[in-house]
């Protein structure tokens, strides 16, 4: 635990804006000027494609995304030092590792979300549930998660609840329902 918490307590402390990170050198260096770059375009945060040396495979990085990132790895140094991330909980809450892959709901509570308490779950925000595009999403999703990811794929009703256990809610067609032909080439994969 110690030293996943210096991995992000070390990260949340670079100056990303002032440094080129070098996989080919493997450590940051400090940002020479652009005009000694070589044609690398630098940007809010600075990596160079080892291949490529004058390619800059982080340049649609926006300012506000590593702010993001440099706050993240704060918040899980904090989490990896805390007693919650060492000990295996008795609640039934996620603890360890999970902790730091699970989003916070609205109070703040990685693990304490109703029915998704133990589960790492991916909330993807859809249209209208029934519409014809809804249901092409869906099961393009539900296709991609349980094929190739093989992860189990859960629909939500209108109002976000999980509906009543065991029954699927109405217009909620998250799985394979209606999908004709087996190839992945109907998904474009």
């Amino acid at each position: 635990a110690s030293l996943l918490a210096e991995f992000f307590s070390y990260f949340s402390t670079l100056d990303l804006g002032g440094l080129l990170l070098s996989p080919l050198e493997g450590r940051a260096l400090p940002r020479p000027p652009p005009e000694t770059l070589g044609g690398l375009r630098p940007g809010p945060l600075t990596l160079q494609d080892p291949f490529e040396l004058s390619h800059n495979v982080a340049a649609n990085v926006t300012p506000r995304t590593v702010s993001r990132f440099v706050r993240c790895c704060r918040d899980a140094a904090r989490l990896c030092r805390g007693p919650e991330f060492l000990q295996r909980s008795r609640r039934g809450r996620a603890w360890g590792v999970m902790r730091l892959l699970l989003q916070p709901g609205p109070a703040g509570n990685c693990g304490d979300c109703g029915n998704s308490r133990g589960k790492f779950l991916i909330p993807i925000p859809l249209p209208s549930p029934g519409a014809a595009p809804h249901r092409r999403v869906c099961a393009a999703v539900g296709f991609v998660l349980t094929e190739v990811l093989g992860c189990g794929c859960e629909p939500r009703g209108e109002s976000g609840d999980m509906g009543t256990p065991g029954q699927t809610p109405p217009g909620a067609g998250c799985h394979l329902e209606g999908v004709t032909g087996g190839s992945r080439g109907e998904f474009g994969a």
